[in-house]
């Protein structure tokens, strides 16, 4: 599953996705990792549940951060979620960039069974056609 919270900054995504990541994590016999571009919600979540603090890496595309997500899942292959909390990198990227990298995710997805969450901060109603599907 590749699914997509989107909306305006200060919609109230990211509580979204903290209780979701959260639910995930006693739910999941597998290993739940949320990634964020900063420390601030860290102590929202479930103490069971991996966080990344993307933001000390240098990851300035999407290219770039589907090698990171392979990175994260090849370290550990019982992951069934990736939580991925607003990152400029996603929410900034041209159509044709976000397409490939649910493409990318669409893969990682059916060869390693992990569920991807993404938020998305983009007005809903200016998002592509093929982004729909997964809203």
């Amino acid at each position: 599953m590749v699914k997509f919270i989107v909306g305006e900054k200060g919609t109230g995504k990211t509580k979204v996705m903290i209780g979701m990541a959260n639910e995930a994590s006693k739910a999941s016999k597998g290993h739940v990792v949320y990634i964020d571009r900063d420390n601030n919600h860290m102590y929202d979540l479930d103490r069971s549940l991996r966080f990344i603090n993307a933001g000390d890496f240098q990851i300035d595309n999407l290219k770039t951060f589907y090698g990171f997500l392979c990175g994260v899942i090849s370290q550990n292959f019982d992951i069934e979620h990736i939580f991925i909390d607003g990152l400029k990198v996603i929410s900034n990227s041209e159509e044709s960039c976000l397409k490939g990298f649910i493409d990318n995710m669409e893969r990682l997805n059916k060869e390693y069974e992990v569920n991807f969450v993404v938020s998305l901060s983009r007005n809903p109603d200016n998002v592509p056609e093929f982004l729909k599907a997964y809203i």
